[in-house]
């Protein structure tokens, strides 16, 4: 599924650590390094369709407090 959420974060003018530091107060552990292979699609495990269902509620949370 594609969540487009490198143009969402630039909308906001957020990076891709300050989602690795909101799934790490919700203890999903995350690196740089792994976010970005998930986001690109090049890795498809369990635990990127976790990340990125989580990056997705974090990235609209912050969508509807900026709106």
């Amino acid at each position: 599924m594609n969540y487009n959420i490198p143009v969402r974060l630039a909308k906001l003018r957020k990076h891709q650590v300050d989602i690795i530091l909101e799934l790490k107060k919700e203890g999903i552990v995350c690196y740089p390094s792994e976010l970005s292979k998930f986001l690109n699609g090049i890795e498809s495990s369990p635990k990127a369709g976790l990340v990125l269902s989580e990056a997705d509620k974090i990235v609209s949370r912050w969508e509807h407090a900026d709106a």
